[in-house]
């Protein structure tokens, strides 16, 4: 018998921040620390270690939770960074921010929050590394000016 996942209801925060620091954008180690230290604010054991993906233009960084999700993407040459947090819970959102804002020296800032339902992330790496791929394109096409692909 297959088991079906459902349907997990929300908070969902997204932070975007540019003008930070490319050296430490490119420090996979430092993404690493810090999406650990966001899981663990989000009720993950000191134990629970990211998943991490690096291409030629960055890092990104992911854990997956019971009932919680993490994951954050740096563009070193683009001087941005992507923070994607799902969870079941009420959560502040300065808190969670705060420790990216520090750790990349981010200049400025936009962020969103929305209830909405979201699948639950993979716990396996492989397909936590998967998904964080397609997070990772999704918010570079964001930053990205699509004037350079010949659009707008």
């Amino acid at each position: 018998m297959t088991n079906a996942d459902v349907l997990a209801y929300g908070t969902h925060l997204v932070f975007d921040g540019s003008r930070a620091d490319p050296s430490r954008l490119a420090d996979r180690a430092l993404v690493a620390r810090v999406v650990k230290g966001l899981a663990q604010q989000l009720g993950a054991d000191a134990s629970a270690a990211p998943v991490v993906f690096e291409d030629s233009d960055g890092v990104s960084a992911g854990i997956a939770l019971a009932e919680s999700c993490v994951s954050l993407h740096a563009f070193p040459g683009l001087g941005t960074l992507c923070l994607d947090i799902f969870s079941v819970r009420r959560r502040k959102a300065e808190a969670l921010y705060r420790p990216v804002e520090e750790a990349f020296a981010v200049g400025r800032s936009t962020s969103r929050r929305a209830s909405r339902a979201r699948a639950p992330g993979p716990h396996e790496a492989h397909g936590l590394a998967r998904r964080l791929r397609g997070e990772r394109a999704y918010a570079e096409a964001r930053f990205t000016d699509l004037r350079a692909f010949g659009g707008g």
